[in-house]
């Protein structure tokens, strides 16, 4: 009715705090922020513009995300992995994504019908940015392991990339390796593998893809320092 206020939904501090998160990770994601650069909560809250309270929450978030860490005295700050840290990552992505792999084989098959129509998704709508190829292959692998219905597993591969965040402040390793990437062909052999209903190749298929992205960071290290 006319002269009735308009309603109108609230802008919560939550909803700032995630926008900002965003705009951090998407700075990480270009390289705009780089191992060993210094996060201050002022700073970045002049430069979003916006308040200290969901920058400080943005950043409490990450540091729970092993994406950056607390620095000396205030502040935070963006750390270095060296290839052993990647390494050791690697192992655990095994771990989680091949016991995913595991399990989704296990279950009918529309479950897999339903992993690849979301690769064709994300491959239609990939940008041939870093940021925008790492997103849709982050997606395409959360796919297999929230197929598997473990939400635990799904808490470990969340926290895993979110980790794994940190690698591409290094350089464009996915646009280097991986522009105008098709997440159906690079993901095939998974595929094919979580479709036999057999658990065991499903997921020795999935380690050994997982090991391949491992070999591929190693050949394309974006710091000389990791060897």
């Amino acid at each position: 009715m006319k002269g009735d206020p308009v309603v109108l939904r609230r802008i919560h501090a939550s909803s700032l705090a995630d926008l900002a998160y965003e705009r951090l990770t998407d700075a990480l994601l270009s390289g705009d922020l780089a191992p060993g650069d210094r996060l201050v909560q002022d700073v970045l809250a002049l430069r979003l513009g916006i308040s200290r309270t969901p920058v400080r929450e943005a950043l409490q978030r990450m540091e729970r995300e092993g994406t950056i860490r607390a620095g000396e005295g205030r502040g935070y700050v963006v750390p270095d992995l060296t290839s052993t840290d990647i390494g050791h990552l690697y192992e655990v992505r095994e771990a989680v994504e091949g016991q995913a792999a595991r399990l989704v084989a296990a279950r009918a098959v529309a479950s897999v019908d339903e992993i690849e129509a979301t690769l064709r998704r994300l491959s239609a709508g990939a940008g041939s940015s870093g940021p925008d190829v790492f997103r849709a292959n982050r997606l395409a692998h959360r796919a297999v392991v929230e197929a598997s219905g473990n939400p635990f597993l799904l808490e470990l591969f969340d926290d895993l990339w979110g980790r794994s965040v940190t690698m591409q402040a290094w350089g464009d390793y996915f646009t280097s390796v991986h522009a105008d990437i098709d997440l159906v062909t690079d993901h095939a052999d998974v595929l094919a593998a979580l479709r036999s209903g057999d658990p065991d190749r499903a997921a020795a298929v999935m380690v050994e893809h997982v090991r391949g992205g491992l070999s591929r960071h190693r050949d394309h290290p974006p710091d000389p320092a990791l060897g």
